[in-house]
C-alpha cells in the first residue's frame, strides 16, 4: 500500500518552561513533525502542514475537531461551513468521530454557485446533509481504515477503498491522522455529495 502523509499526534512537552514572548512568537516558526502539538507558557499549538513546509499554529484548548480543523491552513471553507451549519457544535462533543475533511481546493473545483448558494438558509438543510456525510462515527485512523462500506451521520454510506492510498467514494485522502481529543481528521482531495441532496440555485 502506498504510504499516506500520516500526522501523529504526539504530544512535544517543552524542556524549560517557556516565556510569555516565547509563546507569542512560536506561532508561524517552522516545525518538523507535522501534527504535532506542544505547549508553550498557558497556550497550545499545533504543527500544521501548509505545502512544502509546517508551522506552529496556536490553537484553543481542548483540542476537539473543530479547533484542530481551524488551525490547519487549507481548509477555512470547510470550517466556515462547519461553524454555519452550526456542526461545529455537534463535532466538539465527546464523540468520537472520523472526519474525511475536504481541503479549500476540493470546494474550489465545484461551481462557483454551489458554494455560494450553500451558504444560503434555504440551503441549511442540504449544507448539514453535505456536511455530516464527511463524518463516521468512531475514531479511524488510516491504518484502521478497510476497503468496505462505512456508515456516515447523514445516514447513508461511504466506499472506502485501501489500495495505493485511501480513496473514499472515488477522492484521494491526502493527509491523515490529524488528531484531536475527540477523534480523527483526514484531509480529502474532493468534496462529496450525497445521492438525493437538492441545492437550491
Amino acid at each position: 500500500m502506498k504510504p499516506l502523509h500520516t500526522l501523529p499526534f504526539a504530544i512535544a512537552l517543552a524542556i524549560a518552561a517557556p516565556s510569555v514572548a516565547h509563546a507569542d512568537s512560536l506561532g508561524g516558526q517552522r516545525c518538523d513533525n507535522p501534527g504535532a502539538s506542544q505547549r508553550a507558557n498557558n497556550g497550545k499549538f499545533v504543527c500544521s502542514p501548509e505545502g512544502a513546509r509546517s508551522v506552529w499554529r496556536r490553537v484553543e484548548t481542548p483540542a476537539t475537531i473543530p479547533v484542530i480543523a481551524d488551525a490547519l491552513r487549507g481548509y477555512s471553507t470547510f470550517t466556515s461551513l462547519l461553524k454555519l451549519s452550526g456542526l461545529d457544535v455537534t463535532l466538539a462533543q465527546t464523540g468520537p468521530y472520523t472526519v474525511f475533511a475536504p481541503r479549500n481546493a476540493a470546494f474550489n473545483a465545484l461551481p462557483k454557485t454551489t458554494v455560494a448558494a450553500l451558504q444560503r438558509p434555504d440551503n441549511l438543510a442540504a449544507l448539514r446533509r453535505i456536511l455530516l456525510h464527511h463524518v463516521v462515527a468512531g475514531s479511524l485512523k488510516a491504518r484502521a481504515l478497510r476497503t468496505m462500506t462505512y456508515q456516515t451521520l447523514d445516514s447513508t454510506t461511504v466506499s472506502v477503498v485501501v489500495k495505493n492510498g485511501v480513496r473514499v467514494d472515488g477522492a484521494q485522502v491526502t493527509v491523515a491522522d490529524v488528531l484531536a481529543t475527540n477523534g480523527v481528521i483526514h484531509g480529502l482531495s474532493k468534496v462529496l455529495i450525497p445521492t438525493g441532496v437538492t441545492i437550491i440555485p
